[in-house]
């Protein structure tokens, strides 16, 4: 496998609230014969996918140059019908940036590193020093098989709308909403189009402030919306796009954002039927609808305070030397 990479999250879509020291980074795995792999969608979980290498094998037989990918995938990555385990890949990336760290140390240029693997997610913490005047600052390095466009993403209508954006990824994210009567499956992968999430929002200036701003609401107010996530934002915010691509930018956000809540459901914007909300518990959407009611009511009555002073309304947003998710 080669690799590239691709910036995801808060930095490139320029909705950071502060200075940047957490980097969200998909690290783009590029399969060999990669017209070859034919991505299933997965029946049984919306909005994930599973990878056949099954035609991909198939090629990597007859080519003398490649024996050592074809055994490499064979002992150590897919299944008995050729199906890429996301376990065994994540485990796979691991071992080698381990052996990276065995063999040249954690200090870089004057800089301590170190490397933490998560469930998705393989983090490189750099402690600058003096680079980063004594800063620490932390990459999520996502892996990410690439694929061009799958013909039943075409049946879904995606590509009219995205237009700009042909490439979508599948990243080892387990599906934690498990189907009744059914185990969490080892070979799913979450459907994702950063760059495509990111040109929607290009340009749509109003719209990151008031994304920021939202932000910065949940910041202040986490111990009562500790697990809000910053892509539900982003999701919501796409939909609105999509709705309202004109006038987006009047429409009472926070108002949205609580009837999300107050409905249950916030569907994940490349397929609509795998529900964001389906990671919390329904008692915590409900305390979360009541929290996001309460603070809009409150707000909605500044309106009508002529002389309500600016750090009245400040104690309503926070501003912290880090982002959360």
């Amino acid at each position: 496998m080669d690799y590239d990479s691709v910036f995801n999250g808060s930095y490139p879509n320029n909705v950071r609230i502060r200075k940047p020291k957490e980097f969200d980074v998909l690290f783009v795995l590029e399969v060999p014969y990669t017209e070859e792999l034919l991505i299933e969608s997965d029946k049984y979980r919306p909005g994930f996918v599973n990878l056949d290498f099954d035609n991909v094998m198939e090629e990597l037989a007859d080519d003398e140059h490649l024996s050592y990918v074809y055994d490499e995938f064979e002992e150590n990555l897919l299944d008995n019908n050729n199906y890429l385990k996301r376990t065994n890949l994540q485990w796979w990336i691991h071992d080698i940036i381990e052996e990276v760290f065995e063999r040249f140390g954690n200090y870089l240029g004057g800089m301590e590193v170190e490397y933490q693997k998560s469930c998705v997610a393989h983090t490189i913490y750099v402690d600058g020093g003096y680079n980063f005047n004594g800063k620490r600052i932390s990459i999520d390095f996502v892996p990410a098989i690439q694929f061009g466009r799958a013909r039943w993403l075409w049946k879904r209508n995606f590509y009219p709308f995205v237009g700009c954006s042909g490439t979508f990824y599948a990243v080892p994210k387990p599906f934690n909403a498990t189907p009744r009567g059914r185990r969490g499956r080892s070979l799913t992968f979450l459907l994702v189009n950063p760059r495509a999430e990111y040109k929607i929002l290009l340009g749509k200036q109003n719209l990151k402030v008031a994304l920021r701003l939202l932000k910065a609401l949940r910041d202040c107010y986490r111990h009562s919306l500790r697990r809000l996530k910053s892509y539900f934002l982003v999701t919501m915010f796409l939909w609105q796009i999509k709705k309202r691509p004109e006038s987006f930018w009047h429409e009472p956000m926070l108002e949205v954002l609580t009837e999300h809540f107050q409905n249950g459901e916030l569907p994940y914007f490349w397929c609509a039927d795998l529900n964001l909300l389906d990671i919390l518990k329904p008692k915590e959407i409900t305390d979360y609808a009541e929290t996001l009611s309460s603070i809009n009511n409150t707000l909605q009555t500044y309106l009508c305070q002529p002389n309500l002073s600016f750090g009245r309304c400040a104690t309503h947003f926070k501003l912290a030397d880090s982002d959360s998710d």
